[in-house]
């Protein structure tokens, strides 16, 4: 019942956000406006107030930042290889394929199931793997996209050009200026404070609303055979191996290695889709991937948040 209590509400919003889109009630400008108030304003608000109010350990914990990132390399690897054994791909499909194996929605389905799921405290460790999800993913995907025509030159630029793009983004901003506040003890403003924490308390009922009508974007368009085995990898795969690390091999915290196992299971990132488009590959594959992967992740999510929750 607990679990049904914390599922319900978010598949409630996002099942009217997407009815809202299918019905034509909300037209695709309107969709797109309210995206981008999710994306730069009210996501980045409650990134930045959850980061100046967050409680930072004295130690890191490293080994839960290390198992999340090892076994999402692993996993990109595993993804470039079957992409090549089991398909064919070419080295710019191989990238695309991988991303969609590793790249987990982690901003707008992993911070409203969080923090429902595990409460406020949960928010420092989600937000370190966001901090560097992007670039370590996007680096990546340029270097095995681009591999057969490698350049240093063409590498860095890229590189600079993920940094750029990450650095001046309203969500990497709230982040850094949240942190800076909160190690320098930088006061804020009470009746500013208080604007953006109303902000902030908008921002899980938009972003899932917004996970709706941008749902209805995709459909299953067939190459179902891809589709599968990314969505194998990062629904099943992925969270096995990450609970096998910060659970039984390293000594990881229980909230943070609750946080890891959420992160991990989170369905197929819409990112990902973006960079198939960047490339024109792998474009039906991955959407297929993110409409089976967010269904497929109702079950498992329910079934990992059960788990975690009985851990406390």
């Amino acid at each position: 019942m607990q679990v049904f209590n914390t599922v319900m509400p978010i598949l409630t919003i996002v099942l009217l956000g997407f009815l809202s889109a299918n019905r034509q009630h909300l037209k695709q400008s309107d969709c797109d406006a309210l995206a981008k108030f999710a994306f730069d304003y009210v996501i980045p608000m409650l990134l930045f107030i959850g980061t100046v109010n967050a409680k930072i350990p004295a130690s890191m914990q490293w080994e839960f930042l290390f198992a999340y990132y090892a076994v999402l390399l692993f996993i990109y690897a595993l993804a470039i290889f079957l992409g090549k054994i089991l398909f064919q791909f070419s080295a710019a499909e191989q990238s695309v394929f991988s991303m969609g194996a590793a790249y987990s929605n982690a901003t707008i389905v992993g911070i409203p199931v969080c923090l429902y799921a595990l409460g406020e405290s949960a928010i420092l460790p989600l937000l370190i793997i966001i901090s560097i999800h992007n670039l370590i993913l996007f680096t990546l995907g340029f270097i095995i996209a681009e591999r057969s025509a490698f350049s240093m030159a063409s590498l860095l630029q890229n590189i600079l050009g993920i940094i750029r793009q990450l650095i001046t983004s309203p969500i990497t901003c709230s982040l850094i200026m949240g942190g800076l506040v909160n190690i320098f003890k930088i006061p804020i403003y009470p009746p500013l404070k208080e604007a953006i924490t109303l902000m902030s308390q908008a921002a899980i009922p938009t972003a899932l609303f917004v996970l709706g009508t941008t749902l209805n974007k995709y459909k299953i368009q067939g190459h179902i055979a891809p589709a599968l085995v990314i969505v194998l990898l990062k629904n099943i795969i992925f969270p096995f191996l990450v609970w096998v690390l910060v659970f039984h091999v390293f000594s990881v915290a229980p909230l943070w290695a609750s946080v890891a196992l959420l992160t991990s299971a989170m369905p197929v990132g819409i990112s990902a889709y973006i960079f198939s488009q960047k490339f024109q590959v792998c474009v039906a594959p991955i959407a297929t991937s993110i409409i089976i992967s967010t269904i497929t992740s109702i079950v498992t999510l329910s079934f990992l948040i059960a788990y975690v929750q009985s851990i406390f």
